[in-house]
């Protein structure tokens, strides 16, 4: 009587446990906890708007989302531990877009390896930056600021070589023929800290956390530096608003991106894309993200990608001329 061998019973069974079942179904997905990586420190506002996602995604999902800080390097760091994961949408990023628009100018070989293999997901709102100055200045509009800033010597803080603050400020230097020095400092608090112990003269601002000390008279904030005034700051206009003609296209935007490792399949694509629609769409976070001082868009992929393609030529543009280096 025949007896199959051990081999040939292997070979029966492959089938069932080959490729078929090894891959999942997009019904499956997901199916064990997320990980989103946050390529700055914990408490700033890109990782406090990561974890609202994540609440809100968890539900929807049925899933835990794992918010992980990976800071460094301008964020290449978390970036590339991102980059090299597997594409299988277990591992994503929430980066600000400089990553993409601005460091492969400035660090170009890591950059490189880091921004070619990524792709965004979704815008996760934008940001403007306020033109503020000490109120000691006696300035009251960017006019005013323009006359000071010729006669006297003036600097300004940033978070840093690159940062938003660094980026807008070197752009208004190009626009209005200034010379304006920089101060860089370690995160945006340093920056803020630095006007309210009046060690600087400026700076380019986030509105949320400029707005007590303009309230409380010990800053004066002169224009926004997006499209669009920002309701922190009632009264205080759009850069390219003020009728000054060297200004009339102004504008320094900035977003929030999520990204996945480059080549996820298109299903799971889909999936975030739809829970993200979601996710912005909740009055609970659409409070909690007004509060960091995030604006619209919030938008899937194809409005990323524009988003990236369309920043990244003008701010390589600005950093050639400023000569922004990384740190």
């Amino acid at each position: 009587m025949f007896k199959p061998s051990l081999f040939c019973m292997a070979l029966f069974c492959m089938p069932l446990i080959g490729p078929g079942v090894a891959a999942a179904s997009p019904a499956d997905y997901p199916n064990r906890p997320i990980r989103l990586i946050v390529n700055f420190s914990p408490a700033g506002p890109l990782d406090i708007g990561a974890r609202a996602i994540a609440m809100a995604a968890s539900e929807l999902l049925g899933q835990t989302i794992v918010v992980e800080n990976r800071p460094g390097a301008s964020g290449n760091i978390g970036a590339k531990a991102v980059a090299k994961a597997e594409p299988d949408g277990y591992t994503l990023l929430m980066t600000l877009d400089t990553l993409m628009t601005v460091n492969p100018h400035v660090f170009k070989d890591l950059a490189e390896e880091v921004t070619q293999s990524l792709e965004p997901l979704s815008v996760a709102g934008s940001f403007g930056l306020a033109l503020t100055v000490r109120a000691d200045l006696g300035v009251t509009t960017v006019e005013d600021f323009v006359r000071y800033a010729k006669a006297n010597a003036v600097t300004y803080s940033s978070a840093g070589y690159g940062s938003p603050g660094n980026l807008a400020f070197e752009k208004l230097n190009l626009a209005l023929g200034l010379d304006i020095a920089h101060a860089p400092f370690r995160g945006s608090a340093g920056a803020v800290n630095a006007l309210l112990g009046n060690q600087i003269q400026a700076g380019f601002l986030a509105a949320s956390a400029v707005q007590p000390h303009v309230r409380a008279g010990t800053m004066r904030a002169l224009a926004i530096s997006s499209r669009e005034p920002d309701p922190d700051l009632p009264g205080v206009p759009a850069m390219a608003n003020l009728g000054m003609a060297p200004l009339k296209d102004f504008e320094a935007a900035f977003a929030f991106l999520i990204m996945a490792p480059k080549g996820l399949p298109p299903h799971i694509a889909q999936k975030w894309e739809e829970t993200l629609a979601a996710v912005y769409a909740r009055p609970a976070f659409q409070k909690s993200i007004a509060s960091l001082g995030m604006r619209a868009p919030f938008a899937g992929r194809v409005e990323a990608k524009k988003w990236v393609e369309t920043r990244a030529g003008s701010w390589g543009e600005v950093i050639a001329k400023a000569g922004i280096k990384g740190e």
